[in-house]
């Protein structure tokens, strides 16, 4: 029992010591290790892969990009279909703030209305 009681005065130390020792532990695991983690297997599927990435780079270094394409005549017949973006006037510069600190400046003709949000009467 008097290890215990030594245990439970000084915990800190104790908890130095058992980190350290896990520390260590883990040390000596990690330099032992026979083999790396990202060994290869040697099924093969490595060279496949790699062949056939190989097979699109090739293929890929062959396309040229001229301009001819522009004045193709199945580019020129396609049609723009984009609507109209309209400016739409932009809302208070502090949406959070009262009512009343961002009220409309002086070159507003229009007034709050301050029954716009109230609940309807019964």
């Amino acid at each position: 029992m008097h290890m215990m009681d030594y245990i439970s005065k000084h915990k800190l130390l104790a908890l130095v010591i058992l980190i350290l020792l896990v520390g260590a532990a883990w040390w000596e695991f990690m330099q032992s290790s026979p083999a790396p983690i990202l060994a290869t297997t040697g099924t093969g599927t490595t060279d496949t892969q790699d062949a056939q990435l190989i097979s699109t780079l090739s293929q890929l270094q062959s396309v040229s990009l001229s301009g001819a394409i522009f004045s193709d005549p199945g580019f020129l017949s396609l049609q723009d279909f984009t609507t109209q973006i309209v400016s739409t006037p932009i809302g208070r510069p502090d949406p959070f703030a009262p009512v009343s600190a961002s009220a409309p400046s002086a070159t507003s003709t229009e007034k709050l209305n301050p029954n716009l949000f109230a609940p309807a009467k019964h």
